[in-house]
């Protein structure tokens, strides 16, 4: 599958290397951990969210473990979390591309703002 170059994006956008996510990184690992990880009927506390910033492509990642392995509940999940919750109100941009296996899923996000912008790998499994 050809997945977007979410860093050309993002500077289309005019986001550059030097651009400060920090903040909009640390916002979105809280967001995350309280949309899809805390007290979820779909996703496991051992789930793992990493800041990976010199990644432009996935600047932060997330390992998403399932109680029962079911990518039937999980990827709906995820989708309803993210619209409802995660996402920017207004987006400029948005890319969200999913790859699915048969015992995991692969979803990469791109959101943009007028003033931020964030990239995101999540792996369900």
């Amino acid at each position: 599958m050809s997945f977007p170059d979410f860093p050309a994006l993002l500077l289309e956008h005019g986001f550059t290397p030097e651009t400060a996510f920090d903040s909009t990184s640390l916002g979105f690992q809280h967001e995350i951990y309280n949309a899809l990880i805390h007290h979820s009927p779909v996703f496991r506390e051992q789930s793992r969210i990493r800041e990976q910033l010199n990644v432009p492509g996935e600047m932060i990642r997330c390992d998403l473990f399932t109680y029962a392995g079911d990518l039937e509940t999980a990827v709906p999940f995820f989708y309803r979390q993210w619209f409802e919750e995660l996402r920017y109100e207004n987006p400029v941009r948005e890319v969200l591309i999913l790859d699915r296996a048969r015992h995991s899923a692969q979803i990469r996000a791109l959101t943009i703002s007028r003033c931020n912008a964030m990239t995101f790998r999540f792996n369900i499994q």
